[in-house]
């Protein structure tokens, strides 16, 4: 609720800079994922270390095994051989294994740095951002469709009045409302034509919107 009538109720400026803490937080959770699964990517290169130790193991229990065959040595070296031979195999069939599950596991995991601290923030600001903008849209749309007079100006409606000025009321400043309807106005109402309409101007522009001049 506070972070909905905070969107709301901003100004032009407040509202910018809104867009921009979001745009920051989500490059920057973006980067960190890119980040950290290129890094774990990258260490995912581990799996032809392994391959490549595998097959210099299993040349070493070749070399142990064609050792058997002399006169003298006897069988160890032979069963030995056979043995790291079979290590060797094992750990070089493993290492393919592994560089795929640590690219899978990067792919997950920089998704999720990046997911997870700004789907909620989405989430939360863009319907209420969307939500601003239709109003917006309204509030343009109203001002154009207003009557016009003979020389073609657009007449203020009294509704659309005050119903701006019960915004400007709640969203600005005590001090800009005594500004907008002067200092010796005296107490402000909405109800006076002439306090509605400067409440009313001050309301629009500080949502970015003009009125059209004819």
């Amino acid at each position: 609720m506070p972070v909905a009538l905070s969107v709301r109720s901003a100004d032009e400026p407040t509202l910018r800079l809104f867009d921009g803490a979001l745009v920051a937080w989500m490059t920057l959770w973006v980067v960190v994922g890119v980040l950290t699964g290129m890094t774990l990517w990258q260490a995912a290169d581990i799996g032809d270390t392994l391959r490549t130790s595998g097959e210099a193991i299993g040349s070493a229990g070749s070399a142990l095994e064609d050792l058997g065959s002399v006169p003298l040595v006897g069988d160890r070296p032979a069963e030995l051989g056979a043995e790291t031979r079979a290590t060797g195999a094992e750990i070089s069939a493993r290492g393919p294994a592994v560089k795929s599950d640590l690219r899978r596991l990067a792919l997950l995991l920089g998704l999720s740095v990046a997911l997870i601290p700004t789907t909620p923030v989405l989430g939360l600001y863009v319907p209420l951002r969307l939500a601003r903008r239709r109003e917006t849209r309204s509030l343009r749309r109203s001002l154009r469709s207003a009557p016009r007079d003979e020389a073609g100006r657009p007449l203020r409606d009294p509704v659309l009045d005050g119903y701006l000025a019960q915004r400007a009321l709640q969203n600005l400043p005590y001090v800009d409302v005594r500004r907008v309807v002067g200092a010796d106005a005296g107490p402000v109402d909405p109800s006076n034509q002439q306090h509605a309409r400067r409440l009313a101007d001050a309301e629009l522009t500080r949502l970015g919107i003009r009125r059209s001049r004819g």
